[in-house]
Parts: structure tokens; C-alpha cells; sequence
């Protein structure tokens, strides 16, 4: 039973995950339809959404001075708790094998909740029936301060970004943890000649009217730019909160990510903080991790993660090759560290689910079952 965590913090695991990406229904173009997805993680396992930190989505604090103080610790505290009294709830799942699974930020959820699940089950082992068995990140902010420097360097060498900006900014910034005027300033000045495109996808298409269509289209565009827009319409129906029991209560709309007070800037508690020490001892655990990275998402960009990965300083068990999900087409290029596998899924933005279901699909599926990627075909000369 995996669980799901997303992108944030501040943005919704059931309103991004369930219905945009992963979820065993996708919202039609007129915000009311629904309609299957042929590529739900839900054919592998049984899934479960969370919302976090706490205000995301439809959940909310009893006691909203919480919104004040959040952070990455108090969230995987919050996190823990939840599963502890979910099982509670459902004890026909405790003891499962049991995996977390999301994407961006999550690359600070998911390490933390692994490391809080552990020590639970060190200090409280009868209080945690949580059979933990791996990890798996999409586009994982790992190490922020580096990311955020090579989103301008992989800008400019897919040439989205003009040699004077990327110049401006060699010349104005010390370093990758240089956040003074002079270097933000040059950032923003190479960052506003990129025009209308997303950094999360450099290649995929922008959302140029944020409405609803009067009749829907079967979901046949999976990778709909205005995707979210429709999920938003659906979400805000009466009946639609009614049905999941949602606190209307609450006197605000449905929103896929929501601004809170989170503790970014915190030091010891904050984007800033590297994962790569987590990272290592929950593979030195023996607990199975996998990190994905789709290679058109400038955000998170592959060449950073790659860095990161090196720095682990893993052996290489199996050097890099190219995977498939039919064993023609290359679906990217995976390399096997002892204890951790590094994946790269080609032609995907941040959202490997939204922008290659098919593939994001297979790598699922080979995770859990701790299975090695399907080959590709070697080359051919035509």
C-alpha cells in the first residue's frame, strides 16, 4: 500500500495526484465529468493521498495558530501521527508492505517521514505497524541551493536563456548560496526573458484560457496544460464536497495549492536543509529508494540530481543504460547504485505521471516489485 505525497508545500496530493496524475480518474475539460485513467497506480496497489503540511487542500488545524509555526519537522510529525491513527482506523493494513512515494518538495516529506517511521519503530515498535519497504521521489528537491543554480545553467544551455543573462549572472553571483540584491536581481533579469513557457516542462504547452469548455472532450489530452483548472471547477461543486465529506464549513474554495506560513527560510527546518544525509542512512537501512527525474524540467533539473546522486558516494552496481516500457523506444536511462536506484524518464517535465503516464507507469510498478527496468534495443545504424 503506497502512500502519495506531492509537490509543495502547500499543494494538494488529492486535487495534483488523484486527479491530474495518478488517480484512477482524470476531470474532463467541462470540470463535472469524470473519466477513467488507463494508467492509475491504482492497477499496482492500493493508494493513499496525503494532504501536507495541514491546510492543504480540504484539510485543516482545529487550532490555526499551527499555520504560524509549520515546517518540515512538525509536518513529518503530523505525518506519522496520521498513519498511526489511519491504521488505527483500518487495521486490516497493518503490517503490509508499505511504501511512500511523491514528488518535488517531497524530496523533504518523504526522507523525514521514512526517518520518523524508523525511530517509531526503534523506540515504539508495538505502537508502529508500519512494514516500511521503500521510497520513491520524482524531481526531488534534494539539495535546494544547488537546484535553484543549475535552473539557470541548464536554462542556457537548452538556450532558453540569453549568453548575456547567463553571463549577468556569472558575473553578479558568488555562489550557489549567494541570495544578496545584486545576485537575485540578476536571476530576475535572465528569468523575465524567458517569455510565456513553464520552467516545469521547458517543451510542453502553457494554459492560455483558464476555463472550463461547455462540453467535455473524454479526457483524450492527458498532459492538458489547463488540466488544473478543470479539477479546480470540479472540486468547488456542492455535491462534489458533500460526496468526500469535506468540511464546507471552512468559507474558502477549493485551490490545487495553498500559501501558507511554512517555515522556508528557518534554518535547520527549511528547503535549505540538504536530504542527501537522510537519503544515506534509510538506504543504509536497507529500505529500497528509488529517484526519478523527468529531463525537460528545468525547476529540478536532471543534471542537478545527478550531482546529488554522486555525492552520495554509493558504489555502482549496474552503470547507466537505457530502459524501456516495450523494449524498442529508449524510455529513459537508469543507473543502479547498491541500495538506490537513479532513474531518468525522457521527454518529462516535473510530472512524469502527467507527461509520460506510460512510462511513470512501468517505473511504479518496477519499484514496488523491486524489479530491474525492462531493456531497451540497442542502436541501430539505418
Amino acid at each position: 500500500m503506497p502512500l502519495i505525497s506531492c509537490a509543495g508545500p502547500g499543494c494538494s496530493s488529492f486535487g495534483i495526484g488523484a486527479f491530474q496524475e495518478i488517480g484512477p480518474f482524470r476531470v474532463d475539460t467541462d470540470g463535472k465529468t469524470l473519466c477513467k485513467n488507463k494508467y492509475t497506480w491504482n492497477s499496482g496497489a492500493n493508494v493513499l493521498y496525503l494532504e501536507s503540511p495541514v491546510g492543504v487542500g480540504f484539510s485543516y488545524a482545529a487550532d490555526t495558530g499551527v499555520y504560524k509555526v509549520m515546517g518540515d519537522n512538525m509536518t513529518a510529525t503530523d505525518s506519522l501521527q496520521f498513519l498511526l491513527k489511519w491504521l488505527d482506523r483500518f487495521p486490516e493494513y497493518k503490517g503490509r508492505d508499505f511504501f511512500i512515494v511523491g514528488e518535488s518538495y517531497a524530496g523533504h516529506y518523504i526522507p523525514e517521514l521514512a526517518t520518523a517511521i524508523q525511530v517509531a519503530r526503534i523506540t515504539r515498535p508495538a505502537e508502529t505497524p508500519i512494514n516500511l519497504k521503500g521510497i520513491a521521489i520524482g524531481n526531488a528537491i534534494l539539495e535546494f541551493a544547488a537546484e535553484q543554480s543549475t535552473l539557470y545553467e541548464y536554462l542556457w544551455q537548452h538556450a532558453f536563456l540569453s549568453d548575456s543573462g547567463h553571463t549577468l549572472i556569472a558575473q553578479s553571483c558568488k555562489g550557489i548560496d549567494d541570495n544578496s540584491p545584486l545576485c537575485s536581481g540578476a536571476k530576475d533579469t535572465a528569468y523575465n526573458q524567458l517569455g510565456s513557457i513553464t520552467v516545469y516542462n521547458l517543451y510542453a504547452g502553457t494554459c492560455h484560457d483558464k476555463k472550463v469548455k461547455p462540453v467535455g472532450s473524454n479526457c483524450m489530452d492527458l498532459a492538458d496544460p489547463c488540466a488544473q483548472y478543470y479539477v479546480d471547477a470540479y472540486l468547488n461543486q456542492p455535491e462534489v464536497q458533500r460526496l468526500i465529506h469535506a468540511n464546507t464549513g471552512l468559507q474558502y474554495s477549493w485551490t490545487r495549492c495553498r500559501g501558507t506560513n511554512y517555515n522556508l527560510f528557518k534554518f535547520g527546518d527549511s528547503p535549505y536543509r540538504s536530504m542527501l544525509p537522510y537519503l544515506k542512512a534509510i538506504v543504509n537501512s536497507g529500505i529500497r529508494v528509488w529517484i526519478f527525474s523527468g529531463d525537460l524540467d528545468a525547476m529540478v533539473p536532471v543534471t542537478a540530481t545527478k550531482q546529488s546522486m554522486h555525492k552520495l558516494g554509493l558504489p555502482v552496481v549496474t552503470d547507466w543504460r537505457p530502459w524501456s516500457t516495450d523494449g524498442l523506444e529508449v524510455a529513459g536511462y537508469v543507473i543502479e547504485y547498491k541500495g538506490l536506484m537513479f532513474v531518468t524518464v525522457r521527454g518529462s517535465g516535473h510530472m512524469v505521471p502527467i507527461d509520460q503516464p506510460d512510462r511513470g507507469l512501468v517505473l511504479f510498478k518496477s519499484f514496488l516489485e523491486g524489479k530491474q527496468l525492462p531493456k531497451a534495443a540497442p542502436m541501430v545504424d539505418e
